[in-house]
């Protein structure tokens, strides 16, 4: 009998059935031809009915490997109401020899993934050969003088003296996963993404750190991730971490905060630990509001694919967004101008604004980075933040307070446009400002004007002035 035949009924048939495979073997049955006396749930306890959905089974094991057993998850309580909707039927196909299946996707989408590979990982390492970069490297001195002029990917070469300090738990001891969880308390909740089916769920910090640190990688149930933990707000890296000199430098949130004060609640995106098991995939994306990015690798590896920000690039993302079949295509294959560059422990690596790109974590890492605006960027950031109300981002996923950061910046412009103090920023970035802040939906209560209207008109007229200067120059 053929693997692809169900050993119960020896049927290959009615592929619009619910068929369950073996994650010992590659044998397929009906989930329905298994006798109801093998069916248990995570407790270990008996159940009388069967799985409904691709979604609800752990595992299943078949007779040749001694009793049969299919493992239902236990209901979750907390789940919202299924949706009344029956969920498309998805036919057997591509059977892949002792490969456990990601009965999630499975059940979710039309093609078969495998729970410990991303089915865009062969077009992602094909992809990184073809722009492999490995001279985009810098000095610490060189990217704090020059940062205004560096607009591409740079693994720094000295980070030791790039200003940066990571906080230790004890004397001598490395900063890991455990030192992460003592910090932050063993009840913190943490958002953990599920890489394949990209569901997100929230663990205790005490769950998280047992699956990543104590859970061998051959038994851990599904490839997850953890890269939305921010922690500034921690004891431990509030002074603890520092960030590289050049980020604290150029942080446009950090000047307007300190030169246009008021009670706006400051955006917290400046300290993030990002802890990610071997064969974790991000697919391509925009950091929120196309902030740069500061990224140190702790232990582990990753390899970035990145794009940078050309009509070209962004006009293809932003068309990606909106395909139905978005997680089907393989978006680097259609950008121009990569760069793929692979990490290390103790590398630093800076991103600039606007930079698309995906990142594969080819074994166990931990990360810290964090997103920063600047001056040098703010067109990019506009056109970035136009092209995430274009694809519908959701608002907790775009940058906090942003608006209330452009209109700051306004009112600094206005703040430093006399002779002595002459912020060093274009007319055209200006000019992009100003169309921004004239839309109908732009919403900000200046901290020295008396309305919105009033902060639009006088940075209107500072920049009719400046082109009239420009133009008797």
């Amino acid at each position: 009998m053929t693997k692809d035949v169900c050993s119960y009924c020896s049927s290959d048939g009615a592929d619009e059935a619910f068929w369950v495979q073996c994650e010992v073997c590659d044998q397929w049955v009906h989930v329905t031809c298994i006798p109801i006396k093998f069916l248990v749930n995570e407790m270990k306890e008996p159940l009388d009915s069967y799985p409904k959905l691709a979604r609800q089974v752990k595992r299943f094991n078949c007779a040749a490997h001694g009793t049969p057993v299919l493992e239902v998850k236990c209901a979750n309580k907390k789940r919202k109401i299924e949706s009344t909707v029956p969920e498309k039927v998805v036919k057997r196909q591509g059977l892949r020899k002792k490969k456990q299946v990601d009965y999630i996707s499975l059940n979710e989408g039309n093609d078969k993934r495998l729970k410990d590979e991303h089915p865009h990982m062969h077009a992602f390492l094909a992809c990184f050969l073809k722009w492999e970069n490995k001279t985009n490297v810098i000095k610490s001195s060189r990217l704090e003088r020059d940062f205004d002029s560096i607009i591409a990917p740079m693994k720094v070469q000295d980070p030791d003296n790039s200003g940066m300090w990571i906080p230790e738990y004890s004397e001598g001891r490395t900063f890991t996963v455990d030192t992460v969880t003592n910090f932050l308390g063993a009840d913190y909740p943490v958002d953990v993404m599920d890489v394949q089916s990209q569901q997100n769920s929230t663990w205790p910090m005490s769950q998280w750190n047992q699956y990543f640190t104590e859970t061998p990688a051959d038994a851990r149930d599904r490839i997850r991730n953890v890269i939305s933990l921010e922690v500034s707000h921690v004891d431990q890296f509030k002074t603890g971490l520092r960030r590289p000199r050049v980020v604290d430098s150029h942080d446009l949130v950090d000047l307007l905060w300190e030169e246009v004060k008021d009670d706006t609640p400051r955006p917290k995106v400046t300290k993030y630990i990002l802890m990610s098991v071997g064969n974790a995939y991000t697919d391509f994306h925009l950091d929120f509001a196309g902030t740069s990015v500061y990224y140190k690798v702790i232990f582990g590896s990753k390899k970035f694919i990145l794009f940078p920000p050309t009509p070209h690039n962004l006009k293809v993302y932003e068309n990606w967004c909106g395909n139905d079949h978005q997680n089907l295509i393989f978006l680097g294959d259609e950008l121009e101008q990569g760069v793929a560059m692979e990490l290390q422990a103790g590398d630093l690596f800076m991103i600039p604004s606007g930079y698309i790109h995906a990142v594969y974590t080819p074994q166990d890492s931990l990360v810290v980075g964090g997103n920063f605006l600047t001056i040098r960027d703010l067109a990019t950031q506009l056109v970035v933040t136009n092209i995430e109300k274009l694809t519908k981002v959701p608002k907790k996923f775009t940058f906090p307070q942003f608006e209330a950061v452009m209109g700051k910046t306004a009112e600094l412009i206005l703040q430093k446009s006399g002779p002595k103090e002459n912020l060093s920023i274009s007319i055209q970035k200006e000019e992009a400002l100003l169309e921004y802040i004239k839309t109908p939906t732009f919403k900000y209560k200046p901290v020295n004007f008396s309305t919105k209207r009033e902060l639009i008109s006088q940075l209107q007229k500072h920049i009719e002035a400046r082109s009239g200067q420009a133009q008797v120059i």
